[in-house]
């Protein structure tokens, strides 16, 4: 990887476990009060999308790192389902595709989904 780059990972999910593990996702980020106010997140329904292309980049967070995700942006481009979000660090990016592959236990959901505040 070259310096300065942000590590990223475009995933195509097409399968049904995995969407429902994304949706599951997204239904676990709309009841937290900091994604509330995303109206297209409680709005997205599996008719609308015939697959997900979920673009996420990470920051480089120095020190300890806190795993979560900072910024979700979902939209639609035809039949696909477009979602750009932001993480805080390379573990997160592994935890969130090993969740949505594999599923992971309801405890660990909090780890992907927890909303980090930004050191700015």
């Amino acid at each position: 990887m070259a310096a300065g780059r942000e590590p990223r990972k475009v995933l195509v999910l097409r399968d049904d476990p995995s969407i429902r593990n994304l949706l599951a996702l997204l239904k676990h980020m709309a009841r937290d009060k900091a994604w509330g106010d995303e109206p297209l997140l409680a709005a997205i329904n599996r008719n609308q999308f015939e697959a997900v292309i979920l673009d996420v980049r990470c920051s480089q967070m120095s020190g300890e790192e806190v795993r979560g995700i900072k910024e979700f942006r979902p939209g639609f481009v035809g039949k696909q389902l477009v979602i750009m979000a932001e993480c805080n660090g390379p573990k997160t990016l592994d935890l969130l595709e090993r969740y949505l592959k594999n599923g992971l236990p309801q405890t660990l959901l909090w780890l992907i989904s927890h909303r980090y505040k930004s050191p700015e």
